[in-house]
């Protein structure tokens, strides 16, 4: 967002990175500073995180708190604030900038508007199916590397509003950070491999959402290998006596797969049937589940087998 500021009032703002060593932590966690300067006008702009619950009289405080500290006026960041809040702000006289279009910065100018975003509430406990499939093709595709919404949306097969919704959602667990260059929304993960994956494990769902028993089908060797079937496969774990294969669940009619009570299996030909929540194929190697999902269809296994297997597995996977 900082940079939509760059052209503030018409004038060409430089644009600097600020080291505000010295602040107390509560006066930095969580926030960003920027110095703005055009020709012998600067200010620091200090961001606001979406999160954070502010007061004006607080802000007030803090205001005079980092002016004094760093000897330049202070301007808030927010990304969007309410009628009440802008009102309340200026009655204290704060200056602000909000990406909902409220600009009240009185030594250079104002630009105030009665049309306010609606505050968006978002989720940070667990993730949506499509935020942890943005999750996966952080870590498995992107490398490291910054990656547009574009991308990724083709990538997943999903629309550009999903993934919006997605990368919210990631950027409030910690998980990604986003930066807006041209028209462009660049996502870049915060970690790698593993780290990452212990990171985001707190906010991972299980992505099997049901389970279907059946007989043998056209196909089943085509598809994926999940479950105990995946993990004996990479391990040292014995195979199930009913083995398990991943679905996309969009992907089937389950009227082709009758379901079957294993107690009268005389064949032996039983099959469980796992139907997920986003496409196991888009993160699969060697027909096999992605690690991460295979590790949370496990979130609730007790079997101590089956917890050593999965740590010996996750701890030699080549991320």
């Amino acid at each position: 967002m900082i940079k939509d500021y760059k052209d503030l009032f018409g004038l060409k703002f430089q644009v600097e990175d600020f080291q505000a060593k010295g602040l107390p932590v509560y006066l930095s966690l969580g926030r960003s500073f920027n110095k703005m300067s055009y020709g012998e006008n600067s200010f620091l702009l200090v961001g606001i995180s979406a999160n954070e619950k502010f007061g004006v009289n607080a802000l007030e405080k803090q205001e005079h708190l980092i002016s004094e500290k760093f000897g330049l006026p202070v301007v808030f960041e927010f990304k969007s604030i309410s009628r009440a809040q802008r009102d309340s702000l200026i009655s204290k006289n704060i200056s602000f900038i909000s990406d909902s279009g409220q600009l009240y910065v009185p030594f250079l100018g104002m630009v105030l508007s009665n049309s306010f975003r609606k505050q968006k509430s978002i989720n940070g406990g667990k993730m949506m199916p499509v935020t942890q499939a943005l999750f996966l093709y952080m870590l498995y595709v992107s490398n490291g590397k910054p990656v547009m919404k574009k991308d990724a949306a083709v990538f997943l097969g999903v629309t550009r509003m999903s993934i919006t919704r997605a990368s919210e959602q990631l950027s409030v667990m910690g998980l990604i950070t986003q930066e807006n260059v041209g028209k462009e929304c660049l996502m870049k993960a915060n970690g790698s491999g593993i780290q990452l994956y212990e990171k985001a494990k707190p906010f991972l769902i299980n992505p099997v959402q049901n389970i279907i028993t059946t007989g043998k089908y056209d196909g089943y060797d085509s598809n994926l290998l999940s479950g105990e079937s995946a993990l004996a496969e990479c391990t040292m774990l014995n195979p199930p006596k009913v083995p398990s294969r991943a679905v996309y669940k969009s992907g089937i009619d389950r009227k082709q797969f009758p379901e079957l009570d294993i107690r009268w299996d005389l064949e032996g030909d039983a099959v469980n049937l796992e139907l997920w929540k986003y496409d196991p194929r888009l993160f699969a190697k060697n027909d096999i589940v992605d690690p991460v999902s295979l590790a949370m269809c496990f979130e609730d296994n007790v079997d101590e087998r089956i917890e050593g297997s999965l740590e010996d597995y996750l701890e030699e996977y080549k991320w």
